[in-house]
């Protein structure tokens, strides 16, 4: 595409210190894809179907909620593919909305997006020690008769436990973050087919056993009547089975974003992958597909032995505690006991860990080259988008987002206060769609409001419906996807996750601090240095 160019008298070889930005493209379209599995994440991800979403919309079709959801995010994904495409460097979203739309909104945006990405990676990382090992572990103790192991999963999701194991998991994740790029996405990548494996497996136990295992398997772990009775608790409890279309389609809407979370994200790294306008779009379209497929052959597998409805019962138990019972709605669970070998439960333990990490690990690392490129821009200091000459990464960067989800994690573990006030995993999607209007428009209008650019960018981007940009149609169609979502967060509580005041004032007070670094920033750089931060959004920064 064809660069603005910022006036002479601004002094515009101080804008930027180096002619190129430090990173390597070594992101291909099966490393894209890997980035955008493990940001949906296998085990995360892979457990919200049966336990969550069958719960909360009971009634509902899995497979039809999951098939609803990718649908409307395969169009999202192809904005966000085309904003890459538009600004292929670090941070490609709040590149381009910058540059088209308004700087200081732009960055107060980006802003926000990233300080919530960080805490809530360490909501993740938190949810390891509080919920994937416990269950896993609870689990183990429950078919294999092993106490220690039962002990060790309330010592796990206690919040010295989440302290201590997530405190681990985040230094972990950091070390392996700040290696090259290329050692990152092996790493990764081993992920990507450990996940395969263990989900492999799980089709493997679901699959072989006869069609009326089920509930002697069931009984046999967690009591004699207990199978035959969930559904009768279950409804004593609250729990209302509606199998609408209609209400099936709005569970999709609503809560398919949170499910397939993180397809679209190699657009926050653009400048690290090769070929951009082919690379983000079949990476991403290739993650949700992919994910997709796991996640509704695992349903199909799961209904051949047990009723959609029982389904529903457990994971409605699950989310209520005042039932008081035992609730293990979670495929991994059922699939043990249906197999209970120790090896095959073992390897999937295993897989789910690493692979939870490898959540971490890519939140850690877009939310790092946001930063990099807002240090990039000058707006926070240089020092910030350093490029370790050996390892080729931002580290300062990579260590700032590790400090902020050291915060999550102590957020998540009421360790020094009762509840979490941030890290609320489901609050994310609301503050993240939030942040994607600024980008979003910016795309849909950027035919418009920047012609010239338009006309010289690439094929992709240049695309149209008749007479109309195709970019402006899908970003229509992606724009009123988000409003229904933050609709959805008002209308359905307990879908995005209880939007109050306090929460409203945190998204504002972000947006504010963002505001306030931006103008700061510009103050700053103007008595300091005699440049103007604007000058900096009138051209592109350096490859």
């Amino acid at each position: 595409m064809t660069e603005m160019v910022a006036p002479a008298e601004s002094g515009e070889r101080k804008l930027y210190a180096r002619k190129t930005s430090g990173l390597i493209r070594t992101i291909g379209v099966f490393g894209a894809m890997v980035f955008g599995v493990h940001c949906i994440s296998l085990s995360s991800s892979g457990l919200i179907p049966y336990s969550w979403i069958a719960g909360v919309w009971p009634g509902s079709s899995i497979i039809g909620v999951l098939t609803v959801a990718a649908v409307f995010c395969l169009f999202h994904a192809y904005t966000y593919a085309t904003i890459g495409a538009t600004m292929p460097r670090s941070a490609a979203d709040y590149t381009l909305a910058s540059r088209v739309l308004s700087p200081p909104l732009a960055f107060a945006a980006s802003w926000t997006l990233v300080i919530f990405s960080a805490m809530v990676a360490g909501s993740l990382i938190a949810w390891i020690p509080l919920v994937a090992l416990p269950t896993l572990t609870r689990s183990m103790g429950i078919i294999f008769s092993n106490p220690s192991l039962v002990s060790f999963a309330d010592w796990s999701a206690s919040s010295t436990g989440i302290f201590v194991i997530g405190t681990i998991c985040a230094v972990i994740t950091f070390l392996t973050m700040i290696l090259p790029t290329r050692t990152i996405v092996r790493i990764l990548e081993v992920g990507f087919f450990l996940g395969l494996l263990a989900w492999v497996i799980l089709y493997f136990q679901l699959g072989t056993a006869a069609p009326d295992a089920f509930p002697a398997a069931w009984d046999r772990f967690m009591g004699a009547g207990s199978y035959e009775g969930r559904i009768a608790l279950a409804q004593q409890n609250g729990m209302v089975i509606n199998p609408n279309v209609a209400i099936m389609t709005l569970a999709g809407l609503i809560m398919g974003f949170w499910v397939f979370y993180g397809y679209y994200i190699p657009t926050f790294f653009a400048g690290e992958v090769k070929q951009a306008e082919n690379t983000l779009l079949t990476g991403s379209w290739a993650s949700l597909i992919v994910t997709w497929a796991i996640f509704v052959l695992g349903a199909l597998l799961l209904q051949r032995l047990v009723p959609l409805e029982w389904i529903a019962a457990e994971s409605y138990l699950g989310q209520t505690p005042a039932a008081g019972v035992t609730a293990m709605p979670w495929i991994t669970f059922y699939a043990a006991i249906l197999s209970p070998s120790f090896p095959l439960v073992l390897i999937v333990a295993i897989a789910w860990i690493y692979t939870l990490i490898n959540l971490a690990q890519t939140y850690f690392f877009y939310c790092s080259r946001i930063i990099f490129a807002w240090s990039f821009d000058r707006l926070i200091p240089e020092a910030v988008c350093w490029i370790h000459p050996t390892l080729r990464s931002p580290i300062w960067a990579i260590l700032i987002i590790a400090v902020v989800a050291e915060v999550g994690i102590i957020d998540s573990s009421g360790l020094l206060w009762a509840g979490s006030v941030m890290g609320a995993q489901l609050n994310f999607v609301f503050f993240a769609v939030v942040t994607m209007f600024v980008p979003v428009i910016a795309m849909t209008l950027f035919p418009y409001l920047k012609p010239d650019l338009y006309q010289n960018a690439s094929a992709m981007v240049r695309r149209k419906l008749g007479s109309v940009p195709l970019i402006t149609v899908v970003g229509g169609i992606t724009l009123t996807y988000m409003v229904w979502m933050v609709i959805a967060s008002f209308l359905y509580p307990a879908v995005g996750g209880g939007i109050n005041a306090t929460k409203l004032a945190v998204l504002a007070g972000l947006v504010v601090t963002g505001l306030a670094v931006f103008y700061g920033a510009r103050a700053y750089r103007l008595s300091r240095e005699g440049i103007d931060i604007n000058w900096t959004f009138q051209s592109v920064p350096p490859v």
